[in-house]
């Protein structure tokens, strides 16, 4: 049994990403026009195409709920975490993202990934979420938690029930 569920952009995040690619392109050619060359210019143009590289290889694609773990696959990381490793799996609204903001991480540019410290709890969550709503919460037994998002969350959550095989360890 290997169910994936698709990240999709919200209307928000393509808005942000379309603004920040236009900006970084403009500025860039900006800057290669009025500058006379030199190294200076090179290594900042350098640094700006390295920065968004980086970016796009955190881009999550999809969650692939499998045999024995649930895996979260971005464009080059992948995150498995392991079903007897689940202490808690739970659906969250957008209002309980409200305290959530970016420490190193995206907050629009091709979705919502990285880390984010969470005001309301005091703590680190990491977050793989294509459009600001529709969210999971997955903890661990290293209290790590993880928030992604996909468009049916009640179908994923049987599904990593089913999946699962233990007694239901969900907090409410």
């Amino acid at each position: 049994m290997n169910n994936r569920y698709y990240y999709t952009s919200d209307r928000r995040s393509r808005l942000i990403t379309s603004i920040v690619v236009t900006v970084t392109a403009l500025l860039s050619l900006l800057a290669g026009y009025y500058s006379h060359g030199g190294y200076f210019m090179a290594w900042v143009l350098s640094l700006v195409a390295g920065v968004a590289g980086l970016y796009a290889l955190s881009i999550p694609r999809y969650i692939e709920i499998g045999q024995e773990a649930i895996e979260i696959h971005c464009v080059l990381e992948l995150t498995t975490i392991r079903y007897e490793d689940l202490v808690s799996i739970r659906k969250l609204q957008p209002s309980d993202m409200r305290y959530c903001f970016p420490l190193l991480g995206s907050y629009g540019f091709f979705g919502y990934y990285g880390y984010y410290y969470n005001l309301l709890y005091w703590d680190v969550v990491k977050v793989y979420a294509g459009c600001w709503n529709n969210f999971v919460e997955l903890e661990d037994i290293y209290e790590q938690r993880y928030i992604v998002s996909c468009d049916d969350p009640d179908a994923m959550i049987a599904d990593l029930k089913a999946a699962d095989n233990t007694p239901d360890r969900t907090k409410d």
